[in-house]
């Protein structure tokens, strides 16, 4: 889909990169038959950190342009019943970030042992449901309201005050 405005194309493309990430880290937990990985598995140093410092991204820039900018002009225009919807997926999806993002930590300096693996594993099959899940749904509700929400004007400032933090 072909997006007029920089929010929604922006928003379009980071939700594409995080489904994206979480394919790849579904498919390597899947993969995950014995925890801790073997030393040699290369797969965990790179992913990991890509998970960290995206799932930081997420929670904190991501849902705060959708929160604080978006999500009132969702109730402004008569789709407050989404905008809550969404809010509530983000406090959802906020309860899995919050303790997995400590074993991510802790797996990529090696100090995580084997019950940490397993919490890992079951954090993140969570995390890929209700993020993968949230992503879809905005793709097919948020961003396309917010391209025909927006004015010229106003994504222009947004898009600024976005991409400049």
């Amino acid at each position: 889909m072909q997006f007029q405005r920089q929010i929604s194309r922006k928003l379009h493309e980071e939700h594409e990169a995080t489904l994206g990430l979480l394919e790849r880290f579904e498919s390597a937990l899947t993969r995950l038959r014995t925890v801790p990985p073997p030393a040699d598995d290369a797969t965990w140093p790179y992913l990991l950190a890509q998970l960290d410092t995206a799932l930081q991204y997420e929670v904190s820039r991501h849902f705060g342009l959708e929160e604080d900018q978006l999500f009132p002009r969702l109730h402004e225009n008569g789709e407050g019943e989404l905008a809550e919807l969404l809010f509530e997926e983000h406090e959802s999806i906020r309860q899995v970030v919050g303790p997995l993002l400590p074993l991510i930590a802790a797996a990529r300096t090696n100090a995580l042992d084997a019950a940490g693996w397993r919490s890992l594993k079951t954090s993140g099959f969570e995390l890929t449901e209700r993020l993968g899940s949230h992503a879809r749904k905005e793709e097919g509700s948020l961003v396309p309201f917010v391209d025909e929400m927006l004015d010229e004007d106003t994504d222009n400032a947004l898009w600024e005050e976005y991409s400049s933090g």
